[in-house]
């Protein structure tokens, strides 16, 4: 059975978030999470949202700030365009944006990509509750393993 009534499935991520807001505003992806992995996928990402018309070209990364011989992370990512603490020696795209607030990040955002360790995951959902769209579709790239509390809904790692 199919979960879309009366019309075919979406073939692309892009097709499903287009319909959630107007059609003339390019779409803002969000990147939660910022290690190896969360860098390698928003290099990905960046790069793609640079070339299509449908997604806004800054993607934003939520990036936990800390100092990095004496450097804030956001700062050196931001300059520098390089994860020297979880990426070294690779070059992130210049539209990739690192930002340490959360909050700021999913802000009006149709596309969330969660890359983070799933332990983190529970703390963030409360941090950002009430600041996520309605309608944002959530991609996980999650590592690590979660159950869901089918009486209540809340997460446990």
């Amino acid at each position: 059975d199919s979960i879309c009534s009366g019309a075919a499935p979406p073939s692309s991520l892009t097709e499903m978030a287009i319909p959630r807001v107007r059609s003339s505003r390019a779409l803002k992806v969000a990147i939660l999470g910022s290690g190896n992995w969360g860098c390698a996928i928003a290099k990905i990402i960046a790069r793609n949202c640079q070339r299509r018309a449908d997604f806004q070209k800054r993607v934003e990364m939520w990036v936990h700030e800390e100092e990095v011989e004496g450097r804030k992370l956001t700062e050196i990512i931001n300059s520098d365009h390089e994860n020297v603490k979880y990426l070294p020696g690779v070059a992130l795209p210049p539209n990739l944006h690192a930002v340490a607030d959360v909050c700021e990040v999913v802000k009006d955002a149709a596309i969330l990509v969660f890359v983070l360790p799933h332990q983190f995951l529970p703390g963030l959902l409360k941090t950002i509750k009430g600041v996520v769209l309605p309608d944002a579709v959530a991609v996980s790239l999650v590592k690590g393993y979660l159950e869901i509390d089918r009486s209540d809904g809340s997460l446990r790692t």
